[in-house]
Formats: structure tokens, sequence, C-alpha cells
């Protein structure tokens, strides 16, 4: 055997051993701890985010209105293009929008008109043109809503 052999083994596992138990005591390197709070925050953000959007309402049902621009009716040949903005003003979407316009100039049967819009969006403004063989400004023009479905 060799003298201070297995002694001196003993020694150096001990330091070794204390150094280990020395780094353990100190904590978190800076890198950890940067790391540490910025996925806190990003945590806490995201938390408090899904809370506002489920305390304010954006879940609401959709409110569908619909208007029609009449300063912009245009002519083109025998056709009197009418555009018509729809928007809704809920918090969910409104799929298979259907808009139907009406133009009743006293005479005879009223002329109607519809088109329909695939989806729209909580708080999402779209537009579609309804067309008339009648000038609108020659009667009443009735424009709304007739059907969605929610999403």
């Amino acid at each position: 055997m060799r003298p201070g052999g297995d002694g001196e083994l003993q020694r150096n596992h001990a330091q070794e051993s204390g150094r280990q138990e020395s780094r353990e005591r100190s904590g978190r390197s800076v890198a950890e701890w940067t790391t540490l709070v910025i996925g806190a925050v990003l945590i806490l953000a995201l938390v408090g985010l899904v809370t506002y959007l489920y305390v304010s309402g954006e879940n609401r049902p959709p409110v569908v209105e619909a208007t029609s621009l009449d300063r912009e009716i245009r002519r083109e040949e025998s056709a009197y293009y009418v555009p018509i903005e729809v928007t809704n003003q809920g918090g969910e979407t409104a799929e298979d929008v259907v808009i139907q316009a009406e133009l009743s100039t006293g005479e005879g049967t009223p002329e109607v008109t519809e088109f329909a819009i695939d989806f729209l969006a909580g708080g999402e403004t779209a537009e579609g043109t309804v067309v008339f063989s009648t000038d609108p400004s020659a009667g009443e023009l009735t424009v709304g809503v007739a059907s969605f479905r929610s999403s």
C-alpha cells in the first residue's frame, strides 16, 4: 500500500464535496434569476390578459347592424348600386350573415334584394352592395339583417 493513499483520496473527495455544497448554498446565477423573472412576468401577463378578456365582456353574442351608404349610390346603365355597411357590435363571430334591402316606391310590389357575408368577426365592419332597377332616391329604402349564425 502507498503511504497516505487512502487518506489522501478521502481528503480530495471531502474537498470536492465541500465545493459542491458551497456552490449549492450560493444559489442561482444572474442568468438563472433573469430567466426566472422574465418567465414569471410572462405568465402573470398572460393570466392577466385572459382575466381581462373574460371580465370585459368580449364574449358577448353577435349584434349585427346594417346601414345603407346613400351618399355613395351610383348608377350604371339601368341599375342603381347601393353600398351597405354591415357591422358586428358583439364580441363573437357571426356566420352566414344575410342582409336584405327593400325599396318601396308606393307603386306596385316593393323591390327586394339581398346579399350574404360568410363571416363577420366581433367588432368587424364589412361592405356589400345591393342592386335595384329603380332609383332608390325615388322611394323608401329599408335595410336590415335577415339572418346569421352564431359560432
